[in-house]
């Protein structure tokens, strides 16, 4: 997918110098006519606005920490984390607004599940799961949120990884219970692959993770899961699977791939290993239910889209997000996915609670179908 030119990053509301903003959040208009693309900041979206005023520097406020409101008609927001783990190597602070945004946020922007994307941590360390931990374990008991294992999560020897990782000392499965209707891992007291199935607005949704470059065991697994929950449409969340470009990984295709998980495996590894196209081939091509793929590991700017077509013509979206490159190790941007069941539409936006800053350009804020 071609990349957008001059990306820019945007504060809603932004006042001229010196003046403060005071924020008043508006109920949803109902006689606007629905936008192609919603903007969650814009009178136009049909849903929550700022109206930002101006007054004296001596008026109480000074900033204005925009939030997503849900709108009255059946629809939930899914947080996606992307890689954090330099925010457990040195910036928790950041990781902790993050949590404590979405804490905060959960009633009004309707959220449902976190998912994390992989690479919760910069290495296999114990001060580095601590740091996150204390932060992510701030949302037991108030979201359910899924983990996916990066490739920083695992052990590694020289230059290549194993399959060994102690994100199981520091978390542990979502629990049955409220909104999480079933539960599960493929390997018992090993969360790299786990699934909930996830009661929302609308209906169920399954929402699977696989462990970086899944083990052909482990695909296997996740195609009985589909199986057995056809008539859900679902989710699946896998550390590598996209890179920068749009394209998926695919060691054979595209061997140049810089970040293909092939490279980070001695070779034999116990289990063998799947690149983004293998996971397409040997399961996301062969479950019509499984509508989005989200991803994180890829460099560069960090985004990228992928909208593919199965043979009997059912569409999947697949999705990146990663900014750890950019300053700050990310800054905070976390992606909002918006979904409107009775429209079978997702608004997707990026935004960072630590900046109190949206990103605006095409990449970062878009509408997909499903």
């Amino acid at each position: 997918m071609a990349k957008s030119i001059g990306r820019t990053e945007t504060r809603p509301g932004a006042p001229p110098a010196k003046w403060p903003v005071l924020c008043y959040w508006l109920p949803p208009l109902h006689d606007i006519e629905a936008q192609p693309v919603r903007n969650w900041t814009t009178l136009g979206s049909g849903v929550w606005f700022v109206v930002t005023v101006c007054v004296a520097a001596a008026l109480v406020g000074t900033g204005c920490n925009a939030a997503v409101a849900k709108t009255d008609e059946a629809s939930f927001t899914l947080v996606v984390l992307p890689d954090t783990q330099y925010y457990a190597r040195q910036y928790p602070d950041i990781l902790a607004a993050q949590v404590d945004w979405i804490a905060r946020e959960r009633n009004r922007a309707g959220i449902a599940l976190v998912a994390h994307e992989g690479d919760i941590v910069d290495a296999d360390d114990p001060a580095q799961w601590q740091r996150a931990a204390s932060s992510l374990h701030g949302l037991d008991g108030v979201v359910p949120v899924l983990l996916s294992a990066g490739n920083h999560d695992y052990r590694r020897e020289g230059r290549h990884i194993d399959r060994e990782t102690s994100i199981n000392q520091y978390f542990w499965p979502t629990p049955v219970g409220g909104t999480v209707e079933d539960t599960g891992t493929f390997e018992p007291g090993r969360l790299e692959n786990s699934y909930l199935l996830l009661s929302a607005p609308g209906g169920p949704w399954l929402v699977v993770s696989l462990e970086f470059g899944p083990r052909d065991a482990a695909l296997a697994w996740a195609e009985a899961l589909l199986d057995r929950y056809s008539g859900v449409p679902a989710i699946l969340v896998t550390h590598a699977y996209l890179d920068a470009d749009g394209s998926r990984y695919d060691h054979v295709g595209h061997p140049g791939q810089l970040w293909n998980p092939h490279r980070y495996f001695a070779a034999g590894a116990p289990g063998g290993v799947n690149d983004g196209q293998e996971i397409w081939d040997k399961l996301v091509s062969r479950h019509d239910n499984l509508r989005f793929v989200l991803c994180g590991h890829a460099l560069d700017d960090g985004t990228g889209r992928l909208t593919s077509r199965r043979p009997d013509g059912t569409v999947v979206q697949e999705i990146l997000a990663n900014f750890q490159t950019a300053a700050l190790g990310g800054g905070g941007y976390l992606r909002l996915m918006r979904f409107s069941p009775a429209r079978r539409t997702v608004a997707v936006q990026t935004y960072s609670p630590y900046l109190d800053r949206w990103k605006r350009d095409p990449d970062n804020e878009f509408t997909v179908r499903y």
